[in-house]
C-alpha cells in the first residue's frame, strides 16, 4: 500500500512538471474573417479564433497588413504564458484605396524564439 501511494504520487509531480514544458508547436485556427473577404468601407474587420500548444507559450500577437506595403496597420499582443488563447479583435476599415489586408498570427512557443504563425487576407474596399 505504502509503495503504491509513492508510486501514485510520483506520477502526480512528474505529470504535473510536464504540464508546464515550452511548447514546440501550435495549431492556430481562424474562426472570422473567412478567407478572400470583403470588407466595405468604415466596415470593422474582425478577426477571431483560438490558439491551442502543445506546452506553454510565451505569448502571441495579432497584425491587421497592408500586404502590399507591409505597413501594421494594427497590432495587439498579449504576454500571457499559457497553452491556449483565444483570440478576438476589431479593426475598421478606413482605407482610401483599394487594399490587400493580411490578419496575421504569431505565437512564441518558447522564451528561445521560437514562432508559429497563420494568415488570413481579406480584400478591404475604400469609400
Amino acid at each position: 500500500m505504502k509503495n503504491t501511494f509513492i508510486l501514485i504520487i510520483g506520477l502526480v509531480l512528474f505529470n504535473a512538471c510536464h504540464k508546464n514544458d515550452p511548447a514546440t508547436a501550435a495549431s492556430i485556427e481562424f474562426e472570422e474573417p473567412i478567407l478572400n473577404d470583403t470588407i466595405h468601407y468604415m466596415d470593422s474587420l474582425h478577426a477571431e479564433g483560438t490558439i491551442v500548444g502543445n506546452g506553454k507559450m510565451q505569448g502571441f500577437s495579432l497584425d491587421f497588413i497592408d500586404a502590399s506595403s507591409g505597413t501594421i496597420l494594427e497590432s495587439e499582443n498579449s504576454a500571457a504564458v499559457e497553452s491556449e488563447y483565444a483570440f478576438h479583435s476589431h479593426w475598421h476599415n478606413v482605407l482610401t484605396d483599394t487594399t490587400v489586408v493580411t490578419v496575421k498570427v504569431t505565437v512564441n512557443l518558447d522564451k528561445n524564439g521560437a514562432k508559429s504563425t497563420a494568415e488570413r487576407q481579406v480584400v478591404c474596399l475604400p469609400q
